[in-house]
């Protein structure tokens, strides 16, 4: 008996026809997206997965105080130490991401995540807990904070505004997932092996991520999203000359005023929120609400954040970035009055809201300002030197507050203090230049000739 085909064979053909057709329209459709939203994806996700730990400090400080014994202000100086560091080092990182690219700073990142997190875990020492949280992760807050904005520029020539507001999102809702994951974690089991599976689950998780980033569009043979402009230089250079270009650029770009003018915008706006998020739980269960319910009105802040962290830049990049900064100042600033006079659960809840749309959008709009400012182009110092602002705001704003009340026995000057940097926030950014024009548009004047493009950059729009 020779062989005999299935009766069924034609419907199995049938079947690979289908299947087939399916996966070559998946790959189409695959391909239709460009790599830019890729990244915003890994971006988030790397986020998620390193830069909340930091945020979600809080979460770890009880269970210290009860296996130790050790003071809430002795752990807490790990946070303080943290800002620091982050302050110190993220001008280098913002430097180096320009120089060697936002892949290899992200692999120290993630390297740094692994040691703060089994540092943590096994310390014995308050000490310990300072050198894991202070210094390690947050250098891996640092990485991440002014690697990702940077690459998000690269990868964007339009929508840039849609792409840095899902990032924002993720960084304003991520902490409270963070928190969630560690308590469930530390009611589960110890804190100890909390740390442990917080860092080699995430810690790898970051590491494969990684290995799918890429700095820019470039590395990939690829347009930034929005496709080349003819009026834009497509110029290809050297590596060498690349690097002079980037020198050249950046020292323009510090030689400007605005650029100062956005550190401090960032310092005064980071010491207005650090108050009113260390210390809203305290004001509030000072007015009489329980623990339970003043931790509510923190996570309820975070989640109303998290949705103008996303709407901010992408009103930014239609309406005008510096206006709508300046906005977003006065809606974190003013607010604050209400707990001069807030006493009762839901006004605290009422409170948590409406700060919570000005405190959201306060920081999310300065991609696009600077993007308006200092065009298409190396942004790496730029926004390495704007998060050090922030973080000295931050370390500033858990110091002062914890002063001026020991000093007063109340909040009322922590609070005044809250409005009046975000206020005067608010007036620097007004004093800036206007976003019509690039501010650094003769920059490559002090370039040699081969180091010059053929085309100069188009003016940015309003």
């Amino acid at each position: 008996m020779g062989f005999q085909p299935w009766p069924c064979s034609g419907y199995n053909l049938s079947c690979h026809f289908i299947f087939s057709s399916v996966i070559s329209s998946m790959q189409i459709r695959l391909s239709r997206i460009h790599y830019a939203w890729v990244i915003i994806g890994l971006s988030i996700l790397l986020y998620l997965g390193g830069g909340s730990i930091t945020q979600a400090f809080g979460v770890v400080i009880v269970p210290l105080q009860d296996q130790y014994g050790w003071s809430q202000g002795a752990i807490t100086v790990a946070y303080s130490i943290s800002a620091i560091m982050s302050a110190v080092m993220s001008p280098f990182i913002g430097m180096s991401t320009d120089r060697y690219g936002g892949r290899r700073m992200l692999f120290l990142g993630v390297g740094c995540f692994f040691i703060g997190t089994a540092i943590a875990a096994m310390a014995t020492e308050v000490w310990h807990i300072w050198i894991a949280y202070g210094v390690f992760l947050g250098i891996t807050q640092s990485c991440l904070n002014v690697v990702l904005l940077t690459t998000a520029t690269y990868w964007f020539r339009e929508k840039l505004g849609v792409g840095v507001g899902l990032l924002q999102c993720a960084s304003g809702i991520g902490p409270a997932g963070t928190s969630l994951l560690i308590g469930i974690l530390l009611e589960q089991y110890d804190w100890r092996l909390a740390f442990w599976s917080l860092g080699l689950g995430c810690g790898s998780a970051m590491t494969l991520i990684v290995f799918f980033f890429r700095s820019r569009p470039s590395d990939m043979g690829l347009e930034p999203f929005g496709g080349s402009k003819t009026d834009e230089t497509q110029q290809r250079f050297t590596r060498e000359i690349q690097m002079v270009r980037d020198k050249v650029r950046a020292a323009s770009i510090q030689s400007t005023s605005a650029f100062w003018k956005l550190v401090l915008v960032h310092y005064l706006g980071c010491v207005s929120h650090a108050i009113v998020i260390i210390y809203i739980v305290p004001i509030a269960t000072l007015a009489g609400v329980s623990p339970v319910a003043a931790a509510g009105v923190l996570s309820t802040l975070a989640l109303v954040s998290g949705l103008t962290r996303f709407l901010t830049p992408v009103l930014a990049e239609s309406l005008g970035a510096r206006g709508t900064m300046a906005v977003m100042y006065v809606l974190q600033g003013l607010p604050v009055l209400m707990l001069f006079w807030t006493n009762d659960t839901w006004s605290f809840y009422l409170f948590a809201v409406i700060f919570g749309i000005g405190y959201g959008g306060e920081g999310s709009a300065f991609p696009i300002i600077n993007r308006r400012y200092y065009g298409e182009g190396s942004l790496g110092r730029s926004f390495g030197w704007q998060t050090s602002g922030a973080m000295l705001g931050m370390a500033t704003g858990g110091w002062i507050g914890s002063v001026l009340f020991g000093f007063f026995d109340n909040y009322h000057s922590t609070i005044a203090l809250s409005v009046a940097t975000s206020l005067l926030g608010a007036v620097t950014i007004m004093s800036m230049d206007r976003t019509n024009r690039v501010l650094i548009l003769d920059w490559e004047d002090g370039l040699p000739e081969e180091a010059k493009s053929i085309l100069t950059p188009a003016p940015a729009d309003d």
